[in-house]
């Protein structure tokens, strides 16, 4: 073992990446064999409001140890990300996907851990951000847990996004929708999760497009999800769960609705991705 390697690292956005992160880079293993298996690639974990990535961090940490996946959880400045729910900031309505674009690259240059592809698992407003990216960067992303997001954006292509899949902006791309389409996303949310306090965006608009509450709102558009697939001719990659005796709590989610272990055994196995850096970018 290289006495250098640090398995838990943690960068800071100054003067480092637009993001701070926490990171777990494990050890490279060799050819798959039963005792190897395969490696999955990097997970991204995307906090809610409260940014707690730590605590994120945290709950995912033993499982990648053992499964032997790389973590990297992002913190999204308040100042400068307080829109990174539907991916804007600041400096734009894309700069939180292109800040996590170029963190994942300084994982690359810094840590070794291969960013090309990535998984991503969400939780409120980061299960918002989670299949914002994935709709914005799909040749980015393989897999997505969707978990207890207050609001989706549909794919209807006439309506401006984060709303629809129309243009981000004025004059700006738009969203692939079948590229999309093609990433299996998991959808989850708690099973008590049914509350309309101040965090979950509510309105006569909203509620009757998307539903009233967290479970009804994911029922709809895993449904909207499937339909679009298939009017398209395209298998549906989108499932749904419940957590088990869970609200709109993350620590419930995880100590009772199962949240790491679901998301594990959503994402799977895939190829290794550790690979020694080069100095360019992952792309």
């Amino acid at each position: 073992m290289d006495p250098t390697r640090r398995p838990l690292t943690r960068r800071s956005a100054a003067p480092g990446p637009p993001l701070s992160y926490r990171a777990f880079v494990p050890s490279p293993r060799g050819p798959a064999s039963p005792l190897y298996p395969p490696l999955c690639p990097p997970l991204v974990l995307v906090h809610g409001r409260r940014r707690a990535a730590v605590r994120q961090f945290r709950a995912f940490l033993p499982m990648a140890i053992a499964r032997g996946v790389a973590l990297i959880a992002p913190t999204f400045a308040p100042q400068q990300f307080s829109g990174y729910q539907f991916l804007a900031g600041a400096d734009g309505p894309l700069c939180a996907r292109d800040a996590l674009l170029d963190t994942l690259d300084d994982a690359w240059r810094h840590l070794g851990v291969v960013t090309d592809e990535v998984d991503l698992v969400g939780f409120s407003g980061g299960a918002q951000f989670a299949h914002r990216f994935a709709m914005s960067a799909p040749d980015r992303v393989r897999r997505a847990v969707v978990a207890a997001a207050g609001w989706y954006t549909y794919l209807d292509q006439d309506r401006p996004f984060p709303r629809g899949a129309g243009a981000f902006a004025a004059g700006s791309e738009r969203v692939d929708v079948a590229a999309f389409l093609r990433i299996p996303v998991h959808v989850l949310v708690g099973e008590r999760d049914v509350g309309r306090g101040p965090s979950l965006r509510t309105g006569p608009s909203i509620d009757r497009r998307q539903g009233v509450n967290r479970i009804a709102r994911a029922l709809r558009w895993t449904d909207h999800l499937e339909d679009v697939a298939r009017a398209r001719d395209l298998t549906p990659r989108v499932s749904f769960d419940l957590l088990t005796d869970t609200g709109h709590s993350f620590t419930e989610a995880v100590e009772r609705g199962a949240l790491v272990a679901r998301t594990f055994d959503f994402l799977g196995p895939a190829v290794p991705l550790l690979a020694e850096p080069t100095g360019e970018t992952a792309r």
